[in-house]
């Protein structure tokens, strides 16, 4: 089909993985957008998460949140995986890693 539509297709169940996750793990930052529409640095999509006012202010990571923050960076590459089998796994989940 459609390269263009697949593209979209792959981005969206990538990000889709993040946010899941992100809702599933405990002590995390609420879901406040996500889009598929490529950014300028390179993403092909974004899910953005808005930080406890707290957090902000104190500056102070838990353990617990430092690892949700992990699951939810490997949560992208987890949907590609499931969805299109480990072989099929994009770049973009690598850079997720690295961030």
């Amino acid at each position: 089909g459609n390269p263009q539509l697949k593209q979209k297709q792959l981005v969206a169940y990538h990000e889709a993985g993040h946010a899941i996750v992100g809702a599933l793990v405990p002590d995390y930052d609420q879901v406040q957008k996500i889009t598929i529409i490529p950014r300028s640095n390179g993403a092909g999509g974004l899910t953005f998460f808005a930080p406890q006012e707290s957090r902000l202010e104190s500056g102070m990571y838990s353990r617990q949140y430092l690892e949700s923050q992990l699951a939810v960076a490997l949560g992208g590459r987890l949907a590609e995986e499931i969805i299109y089998g480990e072989d099929m796994v994009t770049t973009g989940a690598s850079n997720d890693i690295q961030q």
